[in-house]
């Protein structure tokens, strides 16, 4: 079996705070660690489940978090961005996925550091008319490759969303309870590692039940920016549709098409 993990860094073993989860802050490197152990373990349930094949994909910002002398010698990392998937980069052809250190979708109450892609740029993303964060997201993308989401760690709200999204095929680690957007009550790293360990262990025993997430077609994004600037910027692209002053919609034949008119979107709404 070959096993997909992708790794974000807000839903990680003790973070709470911004500082924590940004390159050159003193709070980072503690991060960086925590983020290895908590990839490690998720590793380390796949092995223990008979996984043959792990990759690791950092899904992190500038995605150059996981230090590789850091990794389970037995997994591959996959590192750097300008990806073609992005948070998904070497999925294809993998039997099932992990998202691990993973956050709820921005509006979310009671979740840790809550966004969606870009914290200062995007304020709802819509699929289809729901409204998605990257779990979401990410879920219906590895779906088109056939590939079921089967675990994943991070607060007690983005696992408890996640699950109402996916089914219970979701095997869930919660590390931490969320009390606001930049405080929770947070597990020791000796603990999470277990529940993560455990919880991929058994994702994967059972495996046999879980099913790859599939959406009709076409595929339809809606995103709302914070500001009418952005929305000018990304309605730029070909086919984008103006919604109103802040909102842009584009669609797709396929998942994957819609998911990269999607992510041209966000990054021709950065501005400097």
């Amino acid at each position: 079996m070959k096993v997909f993990i992708s790794v974000d860094m807000e839903g990680i073993t003790g973070v709470v705070d911004f500082n924590q989860v940004s390159p050159g802050k003193e709070e980072y490197k503690n991060s960086q660690e925590m983020m290895a152990n908590d990839a490690n373990a998720a590793i380390e349930g796949a092995l223990l489940a008979g996984a043959k094949e792990i990759i690791v994909n950092d899904s992190h910002g500038g995605m150059t978090n996981i230090l590789l002398s850091q990794l389970n010698p037995e997994a591959k990392l996959i590192s750097g961005s300008d990806k073609p998937l992005c948070m998904l980069q070497g999925i294809e052809g993998c039997d099932a996925a992990f998202f691990v250190g993973y956050h709820a979708k921005i509006g979310t109450l009671n979740a840790i550091l809550d966004h969606t892609y870009y914290s200062s740029r995007v304020s709802n993303v819509k699929l289809n008319g729901i409204a998605v964060g990257e779990p979401e997201i990410n879920t219906v993308l590895a779906g088109y490759f056939n590939v079921p989401v089967v675990f994943l760690s991070g607060d007690d709200t983005v696992c408890n969303d996640a699950k109402s999204f996916i089914g219970n095929q979701l095997h869930t680690a919660i590390v931490k309870k969320a009390l606001g957007r930049a405080a929770a009550e947070c597990l020791h790293p000796d603990k999470t590692h277990k529940l993560i360990k455990e919880g991929a262990k058994k994702a994967l025993e059972n495996f046999s039940n879980a099913k790859a997430y599939k959406i009709n077609s076409p595929v339809e994004f809606e995103v709302e920016f914070f500001l009418t600037h952005m929305a000018d910027q990304a309605s730029l692209y070909p086919f984008a549709e103006r919604i109103d002053g802040k909102t842009i919609k584009v669609e797709g034949k396929t998942v994957l098409e819609g998911y990269r008119a999607f992510m041209n979107l966000l990054e021709l709404a950065k501005i400097s």
